[in-house]
């Protein structure tokens, strides 16, 4: 993670601490939003490390750097799901996550690839958070969460 989004997510950590703290009439809902706008997940880069399912079963890539979701500029999005590219369109509006559209291609990737998993996971997408180098995202499946870790 660059130097850039290390800070980001320091400032958005700060912040939301502190909007617990201090003087006002008890709503921090405008200070949270200030803060989360520091916090675009814009040029940050990820590698899937772990992907809970329903009934708890819990995967792991063999090697997290072929599982690949790159935030681009003007919320563009692109990446790797094996032997398989990822493109689309991402929106983050505070923990709101969502990408629409999101296509990958269809090749048939050699077990034991986590493609089709995460292919159908990332479509729903709705919320995320950052806790130190690690992106957690959920989806509308209850028991689903993907959890990457920041790289270069």
């Amino acid at each position: 993670m660059s130097v850039e989004n290390v800070f980001r997510v320091a400032v958005f950590t700060f912040g939301l601490i502190l909007s617990g703290c201090g003087p006002g009439d008890g709503s921090s809902e405008g200070d949270v939003e200030a803060v989360a706008e520091v916090a675009s997940l814009e040029g940050s880069n990820w590698q899937l490390v772990q992907m809970t399912v329903p009934g708890g079963f819990v995967f792991t890539p063999e090697d997290p750097a072929d599982y690949v979701l790159n935030f681009r500029s003007e919320n563009r999005l692109t990446g790797s799901s094996d032997c398989n590219r990822i493109t689309g369109n991402w929106q983050q509006q505070g923990a709101a996550l969502t990408f629409d559209p999101f296509s990958t291609a269809r090749a048939l990737c050699p077990p034991p690839s986590l493609h089709n998993y995460l292919s159908l996971y990332l479509r729903d997408v709705i919320s995320h958070r950052i806790s130190g180098e690690h992106l957690f995202l959920t989806t509308n499946t209850e028991g689903v969460e993907l959890e990457f870790q920041a790289r270069e």
